[in-house]
């Protein structure tokens, strides 16, 4: 059973409990009221009766029998003109009854002491009655008064009144629960879409929001589903994202491993089993030497960028005047053989960071402009102070990068030409290390390039003052 059903049902098992407990009390306090009221009236006629009866044989001599009492109390009512119009019953000593009118109902009431009234409820065929009861002493003989009225009006009227309530009592618990039902299915409706959301969640469809109509708790708790959901599709997409980066990985460190060993086992066999030229030889000793290197340079890219991953480096103040000199001067060897100009203009600045990394980084961005430039071509290193801080750019005027290429380009082993860059040592590893280096300095690589017209490559670093110098 649903949470509002259970609402439902408690609610209405308490209006019913309530509606009949306290009908039925108010009703029964009502009955009793009346029923008080007409033993109180039945108690004041019997005292008036009795003091009428008292007066009236005041002055009669006692009798010496009771049987002759009995008939002389019996002679003086029955006379009495004031006591024609009362329904009474007088019994003698022994129970005897010496008047009686007809309608006189005794009930069994006993009487008490002489001069005490009792008051009770006597039943009739259908009919009840109230009835009193009283001992007197009529001429020097004790006798026992018995008044009775009529109640089953009171009854029939309580009965009736009952039977009223129920039906009100019924309509009243039927709108009840319609109203309890409508408010209730109102108010628990964002429980319900809350848990479609999350069953629907829970099967895949991350993208699965709660409306939020109310500012009370169920809105609160809408609208802390719906972070609590989209901070989970953040996290599951960059999960799924993670995977898929993991299996791509994978796949190509498995392709770039099986090229170069294959080529490096079948030149090894050639050497192995057959009688080759000296020109043959050397030829086949050369491709197991640059597949070899090649290899090598892929290991040292991956453990470099893996140590990165678990290692923050130290951050220092850098002069990165005097850093982008060693920088050319490494770079200068492969730019020479490649027959490319690199020009330099890097103005002086301290900076924060790490040396070897912003050299590796540099360095990094500088082989891959070379290899992206034909030979005569030219590569622009600049570094100089803008607005948002010491920029580091790298730009060749060479073949550039397509625009659907530019969101993979720092994927480790993606490459844009890969027969290119495997015929120039490359591995693919370089921008996602290059990509790894910045992020640890609070930065990012940004690109600009255009096919044909060649790419510009920069990252923004901290700049440091330089400190003053005394004279």
């Amino acid at each position: 059973m649903s949470f509002a059903w259970k609402m439902i049902l408690a609610v209405s098992l308490l209006l019913a409990l309530s509606l009949s407990v306290g009908g039925a009390a108010v009703v029964d306090r009502v009955f009793r009221t009346e029923l008080d009221s007409a033993a109180a009236n039945a108690e004041e006629d019997m005292e008036l009766f009795g003091m009428m009866l008292e007066a009236l044989c005041l002055n009669r001599p006692a009798s010496d029998t009771g049987e002759e009492a009995g008939e002389m109390v019996r002679k003086l009512v029955e006379d009495s003109q004031a006591l024609s119009h009362y329904e009474y019953a007088v019994l003698d000593s022994q129970g005897k009854a010496v008047v009686r009118t007809p309608g006189v109902v005794s009930g069994g009431i006993e009487p008490g002491e002489l001069g005490l009234i009792r008051v009770g409820v006597a039943s009739e065929g259908e009919s009840r009655h109230v009835v009193a009861v009283e001992r007197v002493m009529l001429v020097g003989e004790s006798f026992t008064l018995i008044r009775s009225a009529d109640i089953s009006e009171l009854y029939r009227r309580t009965e009736n009144n009952l039977s009223t309530y129920r039906i009100v009592m019924l309509a009243v618990l039927a709108a009840g629960i319609a109203v309890t039902t409508g408010f209730t299915l109102y108010f628990t409706s964002p429980l319900r879409r809350l848990s479609r959301a999350a069953h629907l969640f829970s099967e895949g469809q991350y993208s699965r929001r709660v409306t939020v109509k109310s500012r009370d708790e169920l809105g609160k708790l809408s609208r802390d589903f719906n972070h609590m959901a989209e901070s989970l599709e953040s996290t599951i997409r960059e999960l799924e994202d993670a995977a898929a980066r993991e299996k791509d990985f994978t796949a190509s460190f498995a392709h770039e491993l099986k090229t170069p060993l294959t080529s490096v086992i079948g030149y090894a066999d050639m050497l192995r089993s057959r009688k080759l030229t000296p020109e043959r030889h050397r030829e086949a000793a050369g491709y197991i030497f640059s597949e070899g290197k090649r290899l090598e340079t892929m290991s040292h890219a991956l453990l470099q960028l893996f140590s990165l991953e678990n290692e923050e480096p130290e951050m220092k103040r850098v002069d990165f005047k005097k850093l982008s000199e060693e920088i050319a001067e490494s770079a200068s060897y492969s730019y020479a053989e490649s027959g490319i100009r690199l020009y330099v203009d890097v103005r002086e600045a301290a900076v924060t960071g790490e040396p070897d990394l912003l050299k590796v980084l540099a360095l990094n961005l500088l082989d891959n402009a070379r290899k992206a430039s034909e030979r005569g071509g030219s590569v622009l290193f600049a570094a100089r102070t803008g607005e948002k801080g010491y920029t580091v750019s790298v730009t060749d005027l060479g073949r550039g990068i397509p625009k659907e290429a530019l969101k993979r380009i720092t994927e480790p082993f993606y490459m844009v030409d890969k027969s290119r860059a495997r015929e120039q040592g490359g591995a693919g590893l370089g921008l996602a290390l290059s990509k790894r280096i910045a992020e640890l300095h609070g930065t990012a690589l940004s690109f600009e390039s255009e096919v044909g017209r060649g790419t510009r490559v920069s990252f923004v670093l901290k700049e440091e003052t330089w400190p003053e110098t005394k004279g």
